[in-house]
C-alpha cells in the first residue's frame, strides 16, 4: 500500500513545512465547505507521511494524528481518481479498521488525492458519514475542484514561507555587512590612513603589522562565511547529498589551514576512521569542519585540537575537541543563538564575528543533523554535529 514514487512524493510533500503546523483559516474553509456541499458531518485535508496520516483541517473528527495503516487516505494517494466506499462494512479493506469498528465508526468514505504540480499525490480531501451513502455527481465534482483548491492554498503557503526565509535571510546578510564585516574593514583602513598621515617609519610600521594581519584574517574568514552562507540561502540549485569519506574531507581542512596551526604551535589529530561513510553534501561538511577548527585554534595555543568521529545508529556524531582555553557557562548558553551573537579575542588577540557559529548550526540542519557543544573553563572545549550515515 505504497505508491511506487513513494521516496520522491515524500520528499515533496517534505517541501510544504505544512505537517504539525497549527490549524489555518483558509483550510478550515475548504473542509467546512466539502463537509457542506456533500452534506456529510465529517470531513478532512489530511496528509501522509512515513507511517502517519496527519489532519491539517477537519470537521467532526476529534484526532490530528492516526498511523497510516489505519487510514482511509493511505488507499487514495494510490490512484489519481476519486476513490469512494459505500459502505466500510462490506469492503474487506476496511471491514475491521479500528476507525469502522470504533469511533468515528465510519461508514463511508469518499477522498480526492491532492495532486500537486508535479504529480505526486501528498494525501487527500475527504468527506465521511456514519451510515452508508452515495455522493451525486455535482457533489463528487466540486469535491474534485474542492480538492485542486486545497492543493492551490498548499501552495500558495509554500511559496509564503519562502519569501518569509529568503526575507530574514537578507535581513541577517545585510546585518552582518553592515556591523560584522564593516568593524575589520574600518579597523584596516584606520591602521592604512594612520600609516599614511604620520608616515611611519619601517620599524614603527612592522609593529602595526599583527594588527593588520588579524583584520584582514578576520575579513577573509567573514567573507568566505559569508559567500559560503549566502549560496545555500539564495541559489535555486538543490543541495546534492551523496556518500563521502569523513576522514577525507577532515584531512582536506587541515592540510588547507595547517598554516594557520603552525603559527600557534597546535598539534591537530584526525582520529576520524577511514572506514566511517556519510550521506552528505560535501561543501557543507568542510565548512562545518573549517569553522569549528579555526575556531579551535582561535582559542588555543601550543595545545591539540582533536577531530574524532563515532557512529550512533544512522547518524556519525562528529566532534572538534581542543585544549584551550574553555567558554564561560553564561556565553555556553546563548553561543548558537542569531540575536545574542558576538566574538570574543582569541589567544593572540584574533579577532571574530560569531557568524561562523551560526553558520555551521545552519549548515548542519540543513544536512539533517545538529551542532551542540560542552566546555569546561580553562580545560577546553568540544563541539559536536551529526551527518546521516551512509
Amino acid at each position: 500500500m505504497v505508491p511506487a514514487n513513494e521516496q520522491e512524493r515524500l520528499k515533496a510533500l517534505e517541501s510544504y513545512g505544512l505537517a504539525g503546523t497549527p490549524p489555518e483559516k483558509d483550510f478550515d474553509e475548504l473542509a467546512e465547505m466539502a463537509s457542506r456541499i456533500c452534506e456529510m458531518p465529517m470531513s478532512a485535508i489530511t496528509l501522509i507521511d512515513t507511517t502517519r496520516q496527519w489532519l491539517k483541517a477537519k470537521v467532526g473528527l476529534e484526532q490530528t494524528v492516526g498511523p497510516r495503516e489505519e487510514a482511509f487516505c493511505a488507499h487514495t494517494i494510490l490512484d489519481d481518481a476519486m476513490m469512494i466506499v459505500p459502505d466500510a462494512t462490506k469492503d474487506e479493506r476496511f471491514e475491521s479498521n479500528p476507525l469502522v469498528t470504533g469511533n468515528p465508526d465510519i461508514r463511508f468514505y469518499a477522498g480526492m488525492p491532492l495532486i500537486n504540480p508535479e504529480g505526486f499525490r501528498l494525501g487527500s480531501l475527504c468527506v465521511l458519514d456514519t451510515k452508508p451513502r452515495v455522493l451525486t455527481e455535482t457533489q463528487k465534482y466540486y469535491l474534485a475542484v474542492l480538492a485542486r483548491q486545497v492543493v492551490k492554498q498548499m501552495e500558495l503557503h509554500k511559496k509564503v514561507t519562502e519569501l518569509e526565509r529568503l526575507n530574514d535571510a537578507n535581513s541577517k546578510l545585510i546585518s552582518v555587512i553592515s556591523h560584522d564585516l564593516r568593524s575589520p574593514l574600518s579597523s584596516l583602513f584606520g591602521l592604512l590612513e594612520l600609516v599614511d598621515k604620520y608616515g611611519l617609519s619601517q620599524e614603527e610600521f612592522l609593529k602595526l603589522l599583527p594588527d593588520v594581519r588579524r583584520g584582514f584574517t578576520a575579513a577573509s574568514g567573514l567573507l568566505t562565511n559569508l559567500l559560503d552562507w549566502a549560496t545555500t540561502q539564495f541559489s535555486q540549485t538543490e543541495l546534492i547529498f551523496a556518500e563521502g569519506s569523513v576522514h577525507a574531507l577532515t584531512e582536506q581542512v587541515i592540510f588547507d589551514s595547517q598554516p594557520q596551526f603552525d603559527k600557534k604551535s597546535n598539534v591537530v589529530l584526525n582520529q576520524v576512521s577511514e572506514t566511517l561513510v556519510g550521506w552528505i553534501n560535501e561543501n557543507l561538511v568542510k565548512a562545518i569542519l573549517r569553522n569549528l577548527m579555526m575556531n579551535a585554534n582561535k582559542f588555543t595555543n601550543e595545545g591539540t585540537i582533536t577531530i574524532s568521529a563515532e557512529r550512533k545508529q544512522d547518524f556519525i556524531e562528529i566532534c572538534v575537541r581542543d585544549t584551550g582555553t574553555g567558554i564561560p557557562p553564561k556565553k555556553l548558553a546563548s553561543l548558537f543563538e542569531w540575536n545574542t551573537r558576538g566574538s570574543t579575542n582569541g589567544t593572540n588577540g584574533e579577532k571574530g564575528s560569531g557568524f561562523g557559529l551560526q553558520l555551521c548550526k545552519e549548515f548542519a540542519e540543513r544536512g539533517g543533523g545538529k551542532l551542540w557543544a560542552t566546555s569546561e573553563t580553562g580545560k577546553g572545549a568540544a563541539f559536536f554535529f551529526t551527518v546521516k550515515a551512509a
